[in-house]
């Protein structure tokens, strides 16, 4: 028996392959191309999307999440802590604005998501 298993290819089929090959590449190429380019209008969509007005009730350490830092608000939502919230900060952010308010005590924060945006686009 033989135990040769090269696949030799005839000019006639080698020639569809690199044109699937190719097209595939050009796709890829634009795709990557189109999101870095708007990254940021994309991220920035994202931000004026967001609609919140709640009050932080916990900040744990989420061990089925690999011990990543989590907040829990007072509507009953988790996500990761990306923010400098403290267990107590009412937040308040209108969708259409980038500007998030937290309320801490007797002071006001604003936190302005286009510039962490652009900060955290900046560190990468």
């Amino acid at each position: 028996m033989d135990d040769n298993y090269n696949i030799e290819l005839d000019k006639s089929s080698k020639k569809p392959i690199i044109i699937v090959g190719l097209l595939f590449g050009l796709i890829v190429f634009f795709i990557f191309f189109y999101l870095s380019y708007n990254s940021n209008d994309l991220t920035e969509e994202q931000l004026l999307k967001i609609n919140k007005h709640t009050k932080v009730i916990d900040i744990y350490v989420n061990k089925n999440e690999h011990n990543f830092i989590y907040v829990k608000y007072s509507n009953g939502i988790t996500e990761g802590l990306d923010d400098p919230y403290q267990i107590g900060d009412s937040i308040s952010k209108n969708r259409g604005d980038s500007i998030e308010y937290i309320f801490r005590g007797n002071h006001i924060i604003q936190n302005n998501l286009f510039e962490v945006a652009r900060k955290e686009s900046m560190m990468k």
